[in-house]
């Protein structure tokens, strides 16, 4: 049943992104069913295609034992495609749209240092503004998919599953399985952000040879599957996982106050966390932590390019260190504020394509209330610092929570 299905922010003249809220309940296969048919209608979703079916098969059932909730979602996504339930010619795991790539900085801070004695993250979500087919030649995504904006259709999804925690999750790419961002009801957090680091072997999205769990099942498994932070390494450590483009790596946070990160080493493979120092804030940008722990292992870089990873780190480092007292929601929005991707000359910034890139949403999740206050991306504005670089105009904040019994 979808109890849900409105546009939250509209695109206005000039403005990047809209941002659409679904709430979804019932059975799993009624689940996959339903968005299947949403994004048919609303997203021209079509299906990748598994080079033999004899990968499809083997995915189908390697679901079915790892995550068996998706494995039914996906025989509703079949259902609503018309194809056999048990199809292994399609990949019916994820229902793939408007492709992209993205950068990102978060902080977790422990709830003894939190106004409202709370654990919360705050982050920004960078994004490229290209569409999907000048981003694919840089990136080398998947061919053939519409030639949209990466990132213009936003999506948050709630989930109320018979079986599996209830979820809400939100980004793009993935409408089956929300990748970049959720919270579920027992307080389990993820957030993803690309890791320079890793792994920089193309994959396809879906479909062709992949083998085991994406990184937007991934996320979408741990929220269903787990209520704490160490229940989501025993998860993951029995999982394959493949990670399209870019690698990244996964922050995970719940509401006892544990955090890790989760990182694939980009060329043995093998799986790292990194746990955080209880009652110290936890930063989060784009370089493996694994190998550059802290500062003293940092590399050297060009101080001048304000969007360098290790820049980035040092610049929330600062911040938290001369703060005193307790952090607000105020504070976090104001740290992510001096990390900001806003700048006319993406390379001369120390971004990695020579596309323009914004922060596309800025957020402060309380994780023990399950909420997650979102500031979307509208236009740029004027200068403040006198020099080339825009300033970033957000919409209004939206409250993403689970609101549904």
């Amino acid at each position: 049943m979808i109890l849900k299905n409105e546009i939250v922010i509209p695109r206005g003249e000039k403005e990047y992104l809209e941002v659409r809220g679904i709430a979804v309940k019932g059975s799993d296969f009624d689940i996959g069913k339903d968005l299947a048919e949403v994004g048919i209608k609303e997203y021209e979703i079509q299906l990748d295609k598994y080079k033999t079916p004899v990968y499809g098969k083997a995915r189908q059932n390697y679901m079915k034992r790892n995550f068996p909730a998706l494995a039914e979602r996906a025989r509703g996504v079949a259902d609503a495609f018309k194809l056999d339930l048990n199809e292994t010619n399609y990949d019916t795991t994820i229902l793939p749209f408007d492709l992209g790539d993205m950068a990102c900085s978060a902080i977790y801070f422990p709830a003894s240092l939190t106004e409202n004695n709370h654990p919360c993250v705050c982050r920004n979500l960078d994004w490229y503004e290209e569409s999907v087919t000048e981003l694919g030649s840089a990136l080398m995504v998947i061919e053939g998919k519409p030639s949209r904006k990466s990132l213009s259709r936003i999506t948050s999804v709630e989930f109320y599953p018979e079986n599996g925690y209830n979820t809400v999750q939100f980004g793009s790419h993935d409408l089956l399985n929300p990748p970049l961002d959720g919270i579920n009801e027992k307080g389990l957090f993820v957030t993803i952000l690309i890791d320079l680091q890793g792994s920089t072997t193309p994959m396809p999205f879906g479909g062709a040879i992949d083998t085991g769990m994406s990184f937007s099942q991934l996320t979408t498994m741990i929220l269903n599957k787990c209520a704490t932070v160490e229940e989501a390494k025993f998860e993951i450590l029995q999982q394959r996982v493949y990670i399209p483009s870019r690698a990244m790596h996964f922050l995970i946070g719940d509401k006892d106050g544990n955090v890790t990160l989760f990182e694939i080493d980009g060329k043995s493979g093998l799986y790292y966390f990194i746990d955080g120092i209880p009652e110290q804030p936890f930063i989060v940008t784009n370089h493996s932590m694994h190998m550059y722990p802290e500062p003293s292992k940092f590399p050297e870089y060009d101080p001048k390019e304000g969007y360098n990873t290790f820049n980035r780190w040092n610049r929330l480092d600062e911040y938290i260190k001369k703060h005193e007292g307790v952090f607000t929601n105020e504070d976090m929005f104001e740290a992510m504020s001096l990390v900001y991707s806003h700048y006319k000359d993406s390379i001369a910034a120390g971004g990695s394509f020579p596309f323009t890139e914004r922060t596309m949403y800025t957020y402060v999740a309380d994780i023990a209330e399950k909420t997650m206050e979102v500031k979307f991306y509208s236009k740029d504005g004027p200068s403040e610092d006198g020099s080339e670089n825009p300033s970033i105009i957000f919409h209004d904040p939206v409250t993403l929570a689970l609101n549904y019994e």
